[in-house]
């Protein structure tokens, strides 16, 4: 089961040891609401670590990430009389980490988020003081699974990309209206492009019109029949001379069942054909 960090900022020590009390160590079956197996087997014990200084979060915080470090959220509390304002902390945290979540605990009903989210942005989060400990334990955890998931896809996201880019192949992806999601540099290079000017646009933004419909021709071929085909093409080599691609088409669906688009890998196989 992962373990996670989460930071609390609040001048008042009730609620710091309120919050010490709720999350540290906590296992998620040690709550009602989370009872059942499967909610056990996924949600992260958690350990809170608080402060009652802003300076000190930030100055140890800034440290961590340093390091390569990252915690999910800080709770900070909107009024700290004796410190900095909670916003002026956050907004700190932001610039130390920019993925972290901000959650402002506040007994003031009458804030207005609108003008916080608009310095802040996204994933910034409000709740009453004193918080419903069984609410705010809800949101506290799912907002940690939320922000885990969000680094799962970043770790994969980033494995697959570096598997683009080790093989000599020219990989894509369309969707199913023909716009490329995804090259590697392999393919933008052979296109006399870099991937920026690829994702977002279709083939005629950069093939004769000849070859794009072609290519049109594959693509919803592809798609119609829900399988793999291979196709052998002559096209323009960057360095002005002609090759033969081969590529295989494979259409990509979505859990229903939809066709959502394709993924290409091509590869030159002129010397190939002219070995045979």
């Amino acid at each position: 089961m992962p373990k996670h960090t989460i930071l609390a900022v609040d001048d008042e020590f009730e609620i710091l040891e309120l919050y010490r009390k709720v999350f540290n160590a906590s296992p998620a079956s040690d709550f009602d609401v989370f009872a059942d197996s499967s909610a056990e087997e996924s949600s992260a014990v958690l350990e809170c670590r608080t402060y009652s200084d802003p300076e000190k979060l930030l100055e140890e915080y800034r440290g961590e990430v340093e390091q390569g470090v990252h915690h999910p959220l800080c709770i900070v509390d909107m009024k700290m009389p004796l410190h900095s304002e909670g916003l002026e902390t956050a907004e700190k945290l932001r610039e130390i980490d920019p993925d972290i979540d901000i959650v402002f605990c506040t007994a003031n009903s009458k804030i207005v988020p609108e003008e916080i989210h608009a310095r802040l942005r996204e994933r910034v989060f409000f709740v009453l003081k004193p918080p419903n400990i069984e609410e705010f334990t809800v949101m506290i955890r799912s907002l940690v699974d939320y922000w885990q998931s969000r680094q799962d896809l970043r770790r994969e996201t980033a494995f697959l990309e570096s598997l683009l880019e080790s093989v000599s192949d020219l990989i894509f992806m369309k969707d199913a209206k023909g716009i490329y999601t995804t090259c590697n540099k392999t393919f933008a290079r052979f296109a006399n492009r870099v991937p920026e000017e690829i994702i977002g646009g279709s083939d005629c933004d950069f093939l004769p019109p000849e070859l794009c419909r072609s290519f049109l021709e594959q693509d919803i071929q592809v798609m119609e029949s829900r399988r793999p085909l291979t196709y052998e093409q002559s096209v323009e080599h960057p360095d002005g001379g002609r090759c033969v691609l081969e590529t295989v088409k494979s259409p990509v669906f979505a859990k229903n069942g939809e066709c959502i688009g394709l993924i290409g890998i091509a590869r030159d196989i002129t010397n190939r054909l002219a070995a045979g």
